[in-house]
């Protein structure tokens, strides 16, 4: 809800580990061999909350924290690492370190600042990015070669409790249901986005930061769906809150007190590797919490963990044919994420901008505000509660535009937009559209309902449309 390295100490890690960074398996038997892949989920908090001065909570030597996780501890390079909270100074920091392992970092320049990336030591065989139902939320597909033949791993990050909200019919389609929230929905979503890429041959895993506790109706949606609960399928005790065994999410994220503390404890178990199951795989140790205890310590900085979260780990082994192996051939790689900015107007893009931040920005005139907004006589009433309801917030918000380009019709203009607090981005690249109406252009009514209704219990007639 979460120093770069030394040329030195690369080129040593590079020699003793360049055997290390692929997948394992054994010598065929009857024209099949025997392979493992291990995928590790981290949650690698992107720091917007933390100090300014504190650059991210010390982003850098965090990363490089992780990284000596990876290639630490007897684990040697994981070849699947899903990473979420990511963002472009993330990916920045990621890629520094990335060779220790021969990670290819798979990343599609998607600008958000809560987005998943995931490291693989693997071939990259395709990859799409998807918006899930809500404004804020993704889920990375990729698709790689291994050992144990191609695997499609899909990374994601579901609502927590500042997003989430109700179901409607216009939040939430098929395969969601209405009488469910926003984070059950997205957990629907990111099973059919699985599904919907896994090849014949695949190996199928979704990881993630879910913000669902195991017996929340998000968990439970996605193991009617089939999927496997790796943790708890190698027979791991279920997180104990009072002692923090085998609980991935609960240290404070926006400093770095529990972060340099080695005795802060999680409280509660949000963090998956999901597995689709095929009879030629079974799970394997180390499966569960991945570098629990933190570390190894460096007399640089005070560092025990690199998030808020703790990392998961799940290792998988296959039995592989010939066939399997074969099945490994290059899909094609998308993003629906991040749109183009077509030529518009110039008059035509001030007069969008105009009713943008006339709508978001502060005005003590909600009429003057609600002009702007498509039907903003309908949701008048709810629009006053709601500006009554962030309080001061109200006068500290501005919205930025990040990109226009012609909609579908003559008469709306598809945008993304940004939400800030005093300056700072707490909404990003959210998908928007304004609508000629009456010769003027106004922000549309789904455009202001998907800010308004985040992280409240009852949504406006008007919104639910």
């Amino acid at each position: 809800m979460r120093g770069v390295r030394r040329a030195g100490v690369l080129i040593a890690v590079l020699a003793t580990l360049a055997a290390a960074c692929s997948s394992g398996s054994s010598a065929p038997e009857n024209g099949a061999s025997t392979a493992r892949v291990r995928i590790v989920n981290q949650n690698l908090l992107h720091g917007n909350a933390c100090p300014a001065a504190s650059n991210r909570c010390n982003l850098p030597d965090r990363v490089n924290l992780f990284f000596r996780q990876l290639y630490g501890q007897n684990h040697s390079c994981p070849e699947l690492v899903a990473i979420e909270e990511a963002n472009p100074q993330t990916v920045a920091e990621l890629r520094k370190g990335a060779g220790a392992c021969g990670y290819h970092v798979v990343y599609d320049d998607d600008p958000g600042q809560d987005r998943e990336v995931v490291l693989t030591t693997e071939l990259v065989l395709g990859s799409e990015r998807r918006r899930l139902a809500g404004p804020l939320r993704t889920a990375l597909w990729v698709r790689v070669a291994t050992n144990a033949g191609p695997v499609d791993l899909v990374a994601t990050h579901l609502a927590s409790s500042s997003d989430d909200r109700p179901c409607d019919r216009a939040t939430c389609p098929p395969p969601c249901k209405i009488a469910e929230t926003l984070n059950a929905c997205q957990g629907r979503e990111a099973v059919a986005f699985l599904r919907e890429k896994r090849g014949p041959h695949s190996i199928a895993v979704l990881a993630g930061d879910l913000n669902a506790h195991p017996n929340e109706p998000t968990i439970a949606a996605i193991r009617v769906a089939g999927l496997v609960d790796t943790h708890l399928a190698m027979h791991n005790t279920e997180c104990a809150p009072k002692t923090g065994v085998n609980c991935t999410s609960g240290r404070i994220d926006d400093s770095l007190v529990d972060m340099t503390n080695a005795h802060s404890k999680q409280t509660e178990r949000i963090d998956y590797v999901f597995l689709d199951p095929i009879p030629r795989c079974s799970l394997t140790r180390p499966t569960g919490l991945f570098a629990a205890a933190g570390g190894p310590a460096d007399k640089r900085n005070d560092l025990v963990f690199p998030a808020d979260h703790n990392a998961v780990i799940a290792t998988i082994q296959c039995r592989t044919t010939a066939a399997d192996l074969a099945a490994s051939t290059p899909v094609h790689s998308s993003t629906t994420t991040t749109a183009a900015t077509d030529k518009l107007a110039p008059a035509t893009v001030a007069k969008v901008i105009t009713a943008f931040r006339t709508l978001f920005e502060p005005n003590p005139d909600p009429d003057t505000q609600l002009a702007a907004l498509e039907n903003g006589a309908a949701l008048r009433d709810s629009f006053i509660a709601r500006k009554q309801q962030v309080g001061n917030l109200a006068s500290r918000t501005s919205v930025r535009l990040d990109s226009l380009r012609q909609g579908a019709t003559p008469n709306t203009i598809d945008v993304t937009f940004s939400i800030l607090i005093d300056g700072n981005v707490v909404l990003d690249v959210l998908p928007g559209q304004a609508k000629l109406v009456g010769g003027r252009w106004l922000v549309s009514t789904k455009s202001y309902c998907q800010v308004a209704t985040l992280g409240i219990d009852t949504i406006p007639k008007e919104c639910a449309k």
